[in-house]
């Protein structure tokens, strides 16, 4: 085989083939076409976000680069790329998305959105909660969000949240007095005063040894009498028991085994019949 020829132009150049350069043009193309595509998505999403969540991510992406950096880690080319694409796009886009963010909140919202900031105080009241099976009260797909109101109605808005001064006070309390400003009056002062005082004389009584009762509750006086007879004990430990000490109070048992009762037979072999020799120890021959 010969080797292949190449074509060129006056000035040395290489001529490509018509259909390579048919094949490089349509490649070019389609590169610039996807980037403008992912351009456009990129514009697409920013502008449906808010602009505090963008000015999040990009205060987080920073954070990341200097830990990164204090850390001695490198920071990949994607991460400096993406950060660098968010400040660009969003110093270039930032009143548009401003625009965009205010109108997507007057717009009137559908039946099956679900704010979720409003449910996590008001789950209790959804017609959904149930304790265990839907703690958040959330609606199941395709349905509206209804509330229970305290009249027993079902509404679409929430119930309107218990104030706090119009809880009933508890009894015997008549609340603050409204006359009186931030400062403490000199009733108050002298009432805190009274009760330091009372505190003080606690912690006094709790260091004072505990005292004994000096009577029994069936009116004996204690160390004074023995019964209700009136005679006082006399001194010294009481009398021991006859059974706590034996040869004390009672007679000693005699020596040996008691006597059987009748007809139960002593414990261990019986004697052997008169004039018969002892059997040998071991066991009997086979």
């Amino acid at each position: 085989m010969g080797k292949k020829e190449k074509l060129h132009d006056a000035g040395g150049k290489k001529i490509m083939h018509p259909a390579d350069a048919v094949r490089r043009q349509a490649k070019k193309r389609k590169l610039e076409k996807t980037k403008q595509e992912r351009a456009d998505n990129f514009e697409r999403k920013m502008l449906g976000t808010s602009p505090e969540e963008v000015e999040h991510e990009i205060r987080a992406l920073k954070f990341d680069h200097e830990r990164k950096r204090a850390a001695k880690i490198e920071v990949t080319k994607h991460a400096q790329d993406r950060l660098t694409r968010l400040e660009a796009n969003y110093k270039r886009l930032k009143e548009t998305i401003q625009e965009k963010h205010e109108k997507r909140q007057a717009e009137p919202k559908s039946s099956l959105h679900v704010n979720f900031e409003e449910l996590k105080i008001h789950r209790k009241s959804s017609i959904f909660y149930h304790p265990i099976n839907n703690p958040y009260g959330a609606p199941p797909n395709g349905q509206t969000l209804m509330y229970r109101h305290p009249d027993g109605s079902v509404k679409r808005e929430p119930p309107p949240l218990a104030q706090e001064d119009a809880a009933p006070a508890a009894p015997g309390f008549d609340g603050p007095n409204p006359d009186s400003g931030s400062g403490e009056s000199e009733d108050g002062a002298s009432d805190k005063g009274e009760a330091k005082e009372e505190d003080d004389d606690d912690d006094d009584d709790d260091d004072m040894e505990p005292m004994l009762p000096s009577s029994l509750p069936g009116g004996m006086q204690i160390g004074s009498a023995s019964s209700s007879t009136g005679r006082p004990l006399p001194r010294g430990m009481p009398p021991l028991a006859p059974w706590a000490f034996p040869g004390l109070g009672m007679p000693l048992l005699p020596a040996g085994m008691p006597p059987l009762p009748g007809g139960m037979l002593p414990l261990g072999m019986p004697p052997l019949l008169g004039g018969m020799p002892p059997l040998p120890p071991g066991m009997p021959p086979l």
